[in-house]
């Protein structure tokens, strides 16, 4: 099984996790991730070809307060 890969920024104050690692907790296809990003249900930076989410975004997605 893959670990789970963070950036961490600032001391790990930002942590930034990966949109493949998201899908796999979730259980969902990294599509469905991604379609959340466009839709902006879901914040995400973009750093080079790849999408990170933090954990502070995913709190919001799931507390369903989260900016659309």
């Amino acid at each position: 099984m893959a670990q789970k890969q963070t950036k961490k920024f600032f001391n790990g104050e930002i942590e930034l996790l990966k949109v493949e690692d998201i899908a796999r907790e979730m259980e969902i296809h990294p599509v469905t991730v991604l379609r959340y990003i466009r839709q902006g249900r879901l914040k995400a930076r973009k750093m080079g070809r790849r999408y990170y989410i933090s954990k502070d975004a995913l709190r919001e997605f799931f507390n369903g307060t989260a900016k659309v």
